[in-house]
């Protein structure tokens, strides 16, 4: 249903770029109180795509090959052979669909052929969709930041999850 592909700058559009400001896109991610415009969006993926230890992938449709959202593998450590993984569906339409679980399952592939032994997530407590990602992918709740987010003028808890490949 999805694929993975690695993204370049002709991948950006307007699209894209609106996933980017969009605040239920990126409200439980690091992006969430940034701007982004086409630009800087270029140069983000211009420097992932020449770095050695950070892989951005778009997640399309096999169908209609439509743009949906991103993965990224990285940053990689190839000594201890662990990556941190993070992911959003920027399309409003393929949310609760199923499509991030895909996408895990697929960059735990690209992870093993890299010869990865270890996987890592961070999630928002409240992020439930992200939760329930990764614990269908296999990923254990690993760790637990007490008050490590501020969201909405409240302080949250943060979870990190691993995956042994």
């Amino acid at each position: 249903m999805i694929c993975l592909k690695e993204l370049n700058p002709k991948n950006i559009s307007k699209s894209y770029v609106k996933w980017m400001n969009d605040y239920e896109v990126h409200k439980f991610t690091e992006q969430k109180n940034k701007k982004h415009n086409l630009k800087g969006v270029t140069k983000f993926i211009k420097d992932i795509k020449n770095s050695k230890n950070e892989f951005l992938y778009g997640i399309f449709l096999k169908n209609n090959k439509e743009h949906i959202g991103n993965i990224k593998l990285g940053p990689t450590d190839f000594v201890h052979k662990r990556a941190y993984i993070s992911y959003f569906i920027g399309n409003k339409n393929y949310l609760k669909k199923g499509y991030a679980s895909m996408a895990v399952s697929e960059i735990i592939k690209i992870a093993k052929k890299k010869g990865l032994k270890k996987l890592q997530a961070g999630s928002y407590e409240m992020n439930y969709a992200s939760n329930k990602v990764l614990e269908k992918n296999k990923f254990k709740l690993e760790g637990i930041l007490k008050s490590q987010i501020l969201f909405n003028n409240k302080r949250y808890k943060s979870y990190l999850y691993g995956l042994v490949l």
